[in-house]
């Protein structure tokens, strides 16, 4: 072989491995890009997860004597946010308010006692659930309420869009629009509503701050005890991936368990038998 075709050939064998190197980082450019995107695509904001909750409904989220806003909710949002290296931006709202304003891309996630429900589950994904509540009827201590099915034809106060609202309705009652959880014990107290259906764990606290209440609660089975998890727009799949890895590591942590012992004064992580 003489030197010219050798000189070719050394040229084209160069420039074969130089191709082949090109395309090898190409290929792992193009990789690393579809690995970089997923769930980040999906945010509302670059670098910041937005949490949709009320801010005033304790223990889930409420301002403390210093007005920051607490709660085993926004705790929560905190931790998964940060397992995802994002930053958590909390927008408030009332809880009627929390499904449009996730329908019309508002936050990206609520977190906010929120139950996983058949009906939610049609228009919505969800995380993984992350709380279990005990579900009680709050009455009057001089109500004759004492089941369920003594709620028909009473005045049940509730957020209308909420399943305790629709569990009420569901059981004959006539639904007095509130706002929230406190609003709602208002009217009870006063006499304008005769009931309210909710989770045992928000009636604990309150009744911890109230202890000369006239309200009381009764434990009740006849309503679903839901697991609540984060809700999120249907099409963000990716994200609500990414939050149920962020919870199970957390879970696995035990970050879960001591910060539902913190706001409740127990274990409320794992799936209640009704």
């Amino acid at each position: 072989m003489n030197k010219w075709m050798k000189g070719a050939l050394g040229v084209v064998a160069a420039g074969a491995i130089i191709g082949v190197g090109i395309s090898l980082f190409n290929h792992q450019t193009d990789g690393e890009k579809t690995k970089g995107s997923g769930y980040v695509k999906e945010l509302k904001t670059p670098g910041k997860l937005t949490i949709g909750l009320e801010g005033n409904y304790a223990p889930f989220s409420y301002k403390n004597k210093q007005g920051k806003l607490v709660g085993y909710d926004v705790d929560v949002a905190k931790a998964v946010a940060k397992e995802l290296k994002l930053k958590p931006v909390f927008v408030e709202t009332k809880f009627d308010s929390l499904v449009a304003g996730l329908d019309a891309n508002k936050y990206d996630v609520v977190f906010n006692d929120m139950g996983e429900t058949p009906e939610r589950r049609e228009h919505y994904t969800f995380g993984s659930q992350y709380l279990y509540s005990q579900s009680v009827m709050i009455v009057r201590k001089d109500s004759t309420i004492k089941t369920i099915k003594d709620i028909n034809g009473k005045r049940a106060a509730q957020t209308t869009s909420s399943n305790y609202g629709k569990a009420a309705q569901k059981a004959g009652a006539k639904i007095v629009g509130t706002p929230g959880f406190a609003e709602g014990l208002d009217l009870i107290s006063a006499g304008k509503a005769d009931v309210m259906l909710n989770a045992d764990d928000a009636w604990s606290i309150f009744v911890k701050k109230h202890p000369k209440t006239n309200l009381k609660a009764i434990p009740t089975k006849d309503v679903d005890a839901t697991g609540a998890a984060p809700m999120l727009n249907k099409q963000d799949k990716a994200l609500a991936k990414a939050i149920s890895k962020a919870e199970q590591k957390l879970a696995e942590q035990g970050t879960l368990r001591k910060l539902s012992e913190q706001y409740f004064g127990k274990d409320l992580t794992t799936k209640l038998e009704n």
